[in-house]
């Protein structure tokens, strides 16, 4: 019994590391997925902990991630999440760039070849209202 709990317990650890961070397969199954859907993508940066023994730092990190998380219209967008040290970021399509301030959201169009509408920092609720209509207005048409 406890060797079947260790077991299940490294698979789901170890699926878990396969799937986070940002890979070009990833990023090619959104583009497929955005396409067949109807949808854009959205390419969402998180910010790092700049300095991990600092509750107050800690707190406003976590805000700010969270703001972004809160403002990704996700019924119009197929999500791509980059974490701070992902492996692959020279990947992301040029428009979108690895680099730059985070937390970001980047939405650009199915094949990442023109970007919709973006925003630096965390959004307050004006800034994610506007890019929520952005997206709306750049869906194709059903």
């Amino acid at each position: 019994m406890k060797t079947a709990i260790i077991s299940i317990a490294a698979i789901l650890i170890g699926s878990t590391f396969l799937q986070a961070g940002f890979s070009e397969r990833k990023l090619q199954s959104a583009m497929a997925s955005a396409t067949k859907s109807g949808k854009l993508i959205a390419f969402v940066f998180y910010q790092d902990y700049a300095l991990p023994n600092c509750p107050k730092c800690i707190a406003t990190t976590n805000a700010n991630n969270k703001a972004i998380k809160d403002a990704i219209p996700r019924p119009d967008v197929v999500v791509i999440e980059i974490d701070p040290g992902d492996k692959d970021l020279d990947k992301l399509p040029s428009v979108v760039g690895g680099k730059g301030s985070a937390p970001r959201i980047v939405v650009t169009d199915a094949q990442a070849t023109k970007v919709i509408a973006t925003t630096k920092g965390s959004p307050d609720r004006e800034a994610a209202k506007e890019i929520k209509n952005l997206v709306k207005k750049a869906l194709p048409a059903a």
